[in-house]
């Protein structure tokens, strides 16, 4: 059937994509070279898988049920905004979580095992819970924007967790295009 380019990850409620975007509206004009992430694409990545054959996310899906079976939904919030590596050089702009970051840690634990029984190889990087909404290119005049980003207070309402999607990402000119190949219901 072919390659897709793919992930695993948590889709983020559309009214908090609304409200991400709406703040992301706000920091556009403080720096130049930033790539922000379209409200659309807003997600928790817990895999990036690369490119794997499509013929193997069914298998993929039954091992990450198997692996889920016993994880109930969970409620977190998005708090704080920050920059990886840091402030100091920025390279990837992201929002925090809080509430029970330890269900979210177990989840994607849960998620690695599935994918190392499937046959991927270990992550490259490990968990850490952040929702990324900004991609520096040119890390040059962006003194305002990370003075701003420690300023800002930023905290939503807790929303539940109760799902993990494989997505196919398709790039492009205009950015990337998300696409669920298959969702796996965590079972309250």
């Amino acid at each position: 059937m072919g390659q897709v380019r793919a992930f695993i990850a948590v889709e983020l409620p559309d009214h908090l994509k609304r409200q991400v975007d709406k703040l992301v509206v706000s920091l556009k004009p403080l720096a130049e070279g930033v790539r922000w992430v379209k409200a659309a694409n807003l997600h928790f990545t817990l895999r990036f898988l690369g490119n794997i054959e499509s013929d193997s996310v069914p298998a993929l899906a039954e091992q990450l049920r198997k692996n889920l079976e016993n994880t109930k939904p969970f409620s977190i919030c998005l708090s704080g905004l920050g920059c990886f590596p840091n402030m100091r050089r920025p390279r990837v702009i992201w929002l925090g979580t809080g509430g029970d970051e330890e269900n979210f840690k177990t989840l994607a634990n849960e998620v690695e095992s599935a994918c190392r029984r499937c046959g991927y190889d270990k992550a490259d990087k490990t968990f850490s819970p952040h929702l990324t909404i900004g991609r520096i290119k040119f890390p040059k005049g962006l003194e305002v924007l990370t003075e701003n980003l420690q300023k800002i207070q930023f905290k939503s309402d807790e929303f539940n967790i109760n799902q993990v999607v494989i997505f196919k990402s398709d790039l492009s000119p205009r950015g990337p295009t998300y696409t669920p190949m298959a969702k796996v219901v965590l079972e309250s």
